[in-house]
Formats: structure tokens, sequence, C-alpha cells
């Protein structure tokens, strides 16, 4: 993996008075308070040590630059299709504030003890940048200023042949696409770097995505029940539940939850090296039953992330038409490099990794 030193941009802590509402704005307010004094540059190019501490956990990675042209290779390996409407969001921002605010989260398999060169380095020193957040989360950077280290992980880097996009799907694919860009001419080369961040799996999660669609334009809520019975074996559920095993999917549809399993014969691999229970959903029920021939620009459908409460997806259920929730088991680490090994792509919003990147912790400006 080609990965790179860079000046790094960090916020000036102590003018922050509400982290959670400063990082919530902040790709959309860079600019401004980047001219506003609320961010100061680093002298020198480096890397960092990256580490989030939740209540549950604690994860370290690293912070770097990683070349663009390993997208075109394929070693840093797409495992979600994107959205067509949010790359052109992505563009625009990435114009707009001439700055990346947010790494590109990388998971990648465990190799040579580099991990532990990364722990040890914050263990010993003191953070470069520390901010807590109101849930008791703390985000901390450490510096690695001694360039005999900074040389020693970036040769080590060279080791790892692939690594697997997480979170930044749209961030990758549009720093890909304007670096291609032939309008913009020498400022192309601007997006030579994505900012990035790798973690080993051992240090993620992932989550379930879910799915609250509106059918009020489609069909009824009891005909639409009655058609997913050719599909799956239904259960009603007395309480609000969520699926405990691969291909068992829970709805909420009209006030009432149902535990659905999928029949034997819609199992097939199909196109995948694994059976994806979100290519199943989006193919039986989104194409065959409600008609929705491409769930990327469809806007009936919205996500929601396997850390939010059933509560809350009842809730955003209730303020559609006629809303009907899906919640779906979360996809493995071993089902997605699979897929991604294998050239393939899961369907749009398929994972939700923690940690979770917060924008404008650091930033590189271009």
């Amino acid at each position: 993996m080609n990965i790179k030193a860079f000046k790094a941009v960090f916020p000036k802590v102590d003018l922050i008075t509400s982290p959670s509402s400063f990082f919530s704005n902040i790709k959309y307010q860079y600019t401004e308070y980047r001219e506003s004094g609320f961010y100061s540059p680093v002298d020198e190019p480096t890397i960092y040590v990256y580490q989030i501490k939740t209540k549950l956990s604690l994860h370290t990675g690293l912070l770097c630059c990683t070349d663009v042209d390993e997208l075109r290779k394929h070693k840093l390996l797409k495992h979600e299709k994107t959205l067509a409407a949010k790359e052109q969001q992505m563009m625009h921002l990435f114009l707009q504030r001439k700055a990346l605010v947010k790494p590109v989260l990388l998971g990648y398999k465990p190799f040579n003890g580099v991990e532990e060169e990364l722990k040890t380095w914050a263990k010993r020193k003191k953070p470069t940048v520390k901010i807590a957040f109101p849930d008791k989360e703390e985000h901390r950077i450490w510096k690695i200023d001694d360039p005999k280290k900074v040389d020693l992980i970036i040769k080590k880097f060279k080791e790892l042949d692939k690594a697997y996009i997480g979170d930044g799907h749209h961030r990758s694919t549009t720093c890909l696409l304007l670096n291609s860009s032939k309008d913009l001419g020498e400022d192309a080369h601007k997006y030579d770097q994505l900012l990035t961040a790798y973690f080993p799996f051992n240090e993620l999660r992932i989550w379930d995505y879910n799915r609250i669609v509106d059918i009020a334009d489609i069909m009824p809520t009891s005909q639409f029940v009655a058609l997913l019975s050719q599909y799956f074996k239904i259960t009603r559920s007395r309480k609000a539940i969520k699926p405990s095993r691969k291909h068992q999917v829970s709805f909420y549809i009209d006030g009432v939850w149902y535990l659905m399993e999928w029949k034997a014969k819609y199992l097939s691999k199909g196109r995948f090296p694994v059976v994806l229970d979100t290519a199943l959903i989006n193919y039986y029920i989104f194409e065959k039953i409600l008609k929705i021939k491409d769930i990327r620009l469809d806007t009936r459908i919205s996500y929601y992330s396997g850390t939010d409460s059933l509560a809350k997806i009842v809730r955003h259920t209730h303020r559609r038409k006629a809303g009907v929730a899906i919640c779906i088991y979360p996809v493995s680490d071993k089902e997605l490099t699979e897929v991604a090994d294998s050239g393939q792509t899961l369907p749009p919003k398929s994972t939700w990794f923690v940690p979770r990147l917060k924008s404008g912790i650091i930033a590189k400006d271009l």
C-alpha cells in the first residue's frame, strides 16, 4: 500500500465550546472556520496514531494519506455501490471547501506487527489532539515526529496488498472522479491523495444497516404483507425485534412487528460468492414486489444504522404515509472481504462500521 505523510490541519480545541455541534456542522462550514482562525496547519508532513475511546471499547489506527492510484489498481477495495445523488453532493463540497475534512475508514487484516508499533507510540507519548464528546467518546491523535519511525511504518505498509473501504465510499469515488477530470486541468492533481484512517479488522465492528420504505403510492400495506408470504415464512412478534441470525429479516408494518425467514428456494448464491440478505431484499422486495428499479436514486427509501434504537425506527416509520421498516442481520467481515475480493460490491448501505470517524478532527487542505 502506497501511504504518504501529509501536512495536517487541526482544530484549536480550546476555542471549541460545544464539540458535538462544531464537528457535526464542520463539513459544511470548514472554509469559514479555517479562515476565522479555528484551525491551524502543521508545518511538516508526517503520519499519526488515531485512537477512539468509547464507553465499551478502544480502537487504534493510523492516519495518513494514500495514493488515489491504489483505487485504480483495486488495492483499496470497495464493498458497496455508491448513490449518485451523494456523489454529486460530495463533489460540490470538495470543490467548495478545497479540503478533505474526514478520513476514509479502511479495514485490513492485521500484518507484520505494525499495530503494536502504533499502540506503543500512543502509550509513550502525549496526544497532539484530544477531544471529548458528551456521550463519553474521546478522539485522540498522536503526531509521529520521529522520521525513522515514519519511514519504518510507511515501509511496512508497502507489504499490505489490499485494504477494504469501511466508511467513505462516496468520498473515495468522488476524489477519484475529480482526479480523473479533464475539465479541472492542473487542479485535478490536488486530488492525488485520499485522507485515510487504517484500522485492523479486530479493532472494527460491523453493525446492521436498516431501511424504511414508504409504499403509499405503490400498494396497500395489507397487499404488501400478503406478497411477502411468497418469499418468507412469517411469524408475528409481540415486541419490537431485530433478526438474531443470517437470513432472518424483521419488518414493522401498520404497528405490528414480524419476524421472517427466507424460504430455502430463494437462497441461491446468484452473482455473489455469499448469499446476502441486502441483495435478496433489493431484488425480491424492492424490485419484484415494489417495482423499485434503482434504489440508488429512489427517494422513498431511507437508511438507519444498527446503532439507532428500534424506538427511533418505529417513530420514523410513522412519519411516512405508509412506512415499512426492514431490519437486517449484520454482514460479517468475512462476507465483506469475500465479496470485495471477488470484484463484486454489496448493495448500497449494507454496513455500518464502528468506530465512527468525525469530520474536522483532522483535515488536509488541497
